[in-house]
């Protein structure tokens, strides 16, 4: 009897001098990473027409860049203030603008749109219409530039299609 006595003695004595054991695990909470702050904004993007094989055809994308298509850049700042950027894409089907209030400046409230083609045939966006229409922008770098960072936004490929009544393309 003395053994199982004093290994009980031993182990409430160690359990005092070390400490209860825990019956509870607690939580640690992650500390949300500091949203970015940049100095300068810029997106770009590209302009393809679907599907038709015109002068710079990329076979892979099925597409042709499609240039002097009229983008519109639209963002509610921080204010709820409707903010629109305008600009044409040049050959190539490239786009590129800054955005001046960059303080301001929130990617998710913001959307791009193509406003006109010179392609009549080939003049409608394949992004999704209704109340959420546009391509949505997204972060694809930073770099450091005179004062600070320049986050680059993208939508990607803008993709322009046919209407449904009339889906010929010019033959080349």
């Amino acid at each position: 009897m003395a053994p199982k006595f004093v290994l009980v003695a031993l182990v409430s004595a160690l359990v005092l001098f070390v400490g209860a054991i825990p019956t509870k695990v607690s939580a640690v909470t992650a500390v949300p990473a500091p949203t970015p702050t940049y100095s300068a904004i810029s997106i770009v993007g590209e302009i393809f027409c679907k599907s038709c094989k015109l002068p710079g055809y990329v076979d892979y994308l099925d597409a042709s860049p499609v240039d002097g298509v009229l983008v519109r850049v639209s963002c509610f700042d921080k204010n709820w203030i409707y903010i629109s950027k305008y600009m044409n894409s040049i050959p190539g089907g490239f786009f590129y603008l800054t955005w001046d209030d960059v303080a301001n400046f929130n990617p998710n409230l913001c959307r791009v749109y193509v406003d006109w083609s010179p392609l009549r045939y080939c003049s409608k966006p394949t992004y999704r219409d209704g109340p959420y229409a546009g391509a949505e922008l997204l972060l694809v770098g930073e770099k450091n530039v005179t004062g600070g960072t320049e986050g680059t936004y993208t939508p990607g490929v803008i993709y322009l299609g046919p209407f449904w009544w009339n889906d010929v393309c010019p033959n080349p």
